[in-house]
C-alpha cells in the first residue's frame, strides 16, 4: 500500500490519518533524488587506517596460509577435549533420532 507521508527531521508524519495494526514494521521509503544531498567521496578512509586494514590483511593471509602441523607434532588431547568430543558426538546421535 503506497501511504503519502511528510519527512521533518526523523520522523514521518502521514498526511491522511491512518490507523496501522503494529506499532513496528519494516517499510520502504522512496525519497527524492532531488532531496539527498551527494557527499563527495563519504567512503574513503584516511591513508593510516587504509595502511593497517592492508597490515592486518597481510598478517591474516599468512596464517590462513601456513600449513597444518604434522600429526605427530600435535600434543595429545586433553580429556576436557575428549569429553567436548564425546559430546558433540552425542549431541548429533540425539538429533539424528528426532
Amino acid at each position: 500500500m503506497n501511504i503519502e507521508a511528510i519527512y521533518d527531521h526523523g520522523k514521518l508524519s502521514f498526511v491522511t490519518p491512518i490507523r496501522l495494526k503494529h506499532g513496528k514494521f519494516r517499510v520502504i521509503v522512496t525519497v527524492p533524488d532531488d532531496e539527498v544531498e551527494v557527499q563527495g567521496d563519504a567512503y574513503t578512509l584516511p591513508p593510516e587506517v587504509l595502511a593497517m586494514a592492508k597490515a592486518m590483511e597481510e598478517i591474516l593471509d599468512r596464517i590462513r596460509n601456513e600449513p597444518p602441523p604434522a600429526d605427530e607434532d600435535l600434543p595429545p588431547l586433553t580429556q576436557k577435549q575428549l569429553d567436548r568430543i564425546e559430546a558433540f558426538a552425542l549431541r548429533e546421535e540425539v538429533r539424528g533420532l528426532r
